[in-house]
């Protein structure tokens, strides 16, 4: 078959409808604009609470001011081990059972050195400059589900081709080729197997793995006024990676000898996406320290300018009965990459701090996050690249993240306490995910050492494919994230 539309970006005609890996949507944007705050033991420990107190590395992705509160100049690194627990269900078989996927990674959540200097003019008392990286996101997780139910991803394939009547190289030209679509009467209406029983029940399922974060690079500059007021400055310059596989199977185990679904026998259709790219951003800081007991900070994140590439491709496997043999069809797709532009929204964070004396302190911070102000950019694509930025203005809102920590001193010993309530970012979706964590530390005049747990959990729905008028399959995910890090600090 000579295919037709041999663009790498074909899939684009689409976007908003599909979920095929070549093509972006509101999703993409979330992901790549959603931050897990803290990089150090200690941040995490308190609820990644500490942007009005500072004196850690983490605080220079937050409020860079508190690159200020150094006394010391000090390296620190985070050693950080992952676990991902991811629990599947597709709701459209009442007996299906909930599916877990875990995957546990090991990785480096931050490294950084600050170098303290005291400067000559005597109204600023501390001029300090750090250098480093901390782990913004982590996209490691499985998920798999598995069940029987009305409808097939044949279905969204024919509505693409019967409505468009152009094929595409990662999906209808796909299918086409894989012998899973025929026009069987020649008339231009196109047809699969399951067409002729689309009552039918098959035998579905989907593995998904994922992998890549974000690592911001920072350059941070912060200086303290009179003991009264610090001000600072971050460059981020964050590496993006994500790599994504999913393996999605239908099979008819129908009990007749052509089982439910005339001729069809197995499908599968495979999906690989990277997206890898660097961006830039600016975060600017200032902390008010009221008095000894009291500070309050002000942050705000300019959007992060990304340049993006995705690489993708699609593949598919189709066997059914021809007579009395299993016929086998496969196609491949080319390989496929797209560059474009994105736009992440907009962050302000308001933080205090209450110092009580040497027992320990209590910290809070809000962060304002407008998640509908991420866009992307398509050179020579303008009406796709306004099509998924009114996806993205349509699905996705504002939240308000809060983070609540504490610590408790006790001689060289700490302990810790935080937790975070951050609302749904999707629209109309009043949810709040939990975020709990604990830590203990251990604090020496040259060197310090800190331990920190922290839990994730959220909710969602997820659909391996859309269909206009077919059954749409919903799998309703539960994720619970473990966390832990472990900082070495050395001061000199």
């Amino acid at each position: 078959m000579k295919l037709l539309n041999t663009i790498a970006l074909a899939a684009l005609v689409f976007i908003g409808l599909t979920t095929s890996l070549n093509a972006q949507n509101f999703s993409d944007a979330l992901r790549y604009s959603s931050f897990e705050s803290g990089a150090t033991a200690r941040t995490i420990g308190v609820g990644s609470s500490l942007s009005a107190l500072g004196a850690d590395f983490s605080v220079v992705s937050t409020n860079p001011a508190g690159l200020a509160a150094f006394r010391k100049s000090e390296l620190t690194f985070t050693p950080t081990v992952v676990n991902a627990n991811v629990k599947s269900l597709l709701t459209n078989d009442n007996n299906a059972d909930e599916i877990a996927e875990s995957k546990t990674s090991f990785n480096l959540s931050n490294f950084g050195i600050v170098v303290a200097a005291v400067p000559t003019s005597p109204n600023w008392t501390t001029f300090n400059f750090g250098i480093g990286y901390n782990r913004l996101a982590s996209f490691k997780r499985e998920q798999y589900f598995e069940g029987r139910s009305q409808g097939s991803i044949t279905d969204r394939f024919l509505e693409l081709l019967n409505s468009t009547g152009e094929f595409d190289e990662f999906e209808t030209g796909l299918a086409f080729d894989a012998e899973a679509l025929f026009d069987l009467e020649g008339d231009g209406i196109y047809e699969s197997d399951y067409s002729f029983a689309p009552e039918a029940s098959i035998f579905r399922s989907q593995f998904i793995e994922e992998s890549g974060s974000i690592n911001e690079l920072v350059f941070s500059f912060a200086g303290n006024y009179q003991e009264k007021i610090m001000i600072g400055m971050t460059l981020g310059v964050p590496f993006l990676s994500f790599t994504q596989t999913k393996t999605y199977t239908e099979a008819d185990e129908g009990s007749g000898p052509d089982g439910d679904v005339p001729f069809f026998e197995e499908l599968t259709y495979t999906e690989e996406f990277t997206t890898t790219g660097a961006g830039i951003n600016l975060k600017l800081g200032v902390i008010y320290r009221h008095n000894q007991m009291l500070r309050l900070g002000l942050a705000v994140h300019s959007p992060t300018a990304y340049s993006l590439e995705d690489n993708f491709t699609t593949a598919m496997d189709y066997s059914f009965l021809n007579g009395s043999i299993i016929a086998e069809g496969r196609a491949d797709s080319p390989d496929g990459f797209f560059d474009y532009k994105l736009r992440s929204p907009w962050r302000f964070i308001g933080s205090a701090g209450v110092i009580i004396q040497k027992k320990g302190f209590l910290s809070a911070e809000i962060e304002w996050v407008d998640y509908s102000g991420a866009s992307f950019r398509y050179d020579g694509f303008p009406e796709d690249e306004r099509e998924v930025n009114n996806d993205i203005e349509t699905n996705l809102q504002s939240a308000l993240n809060i983070r609540l920590g504490g610590e408790l001193a006790m001689d060289i010993f700490r302990l810790r306490a935080g937790l975070g309530l951050l609302p749904s970012p999707l629209a109309k979706d009043d949810t709040i995910q939990n975020a709990i964590s604990l830590g203990v530390g251990v604090r020496q005049q040259n060197y310090f050492i800190d331990l920190a747990y922290r839990r994730m959990s959220s909710n969602s729905e997820y659909r391996p494919y859309l269909t206009s008028d077919a059954p749409e399959q919903v799998v309703d995910v539960s994720s619970n994230n473990n966390n832990f890090y472990l900082t070495f600090g050395f001061k000199f």
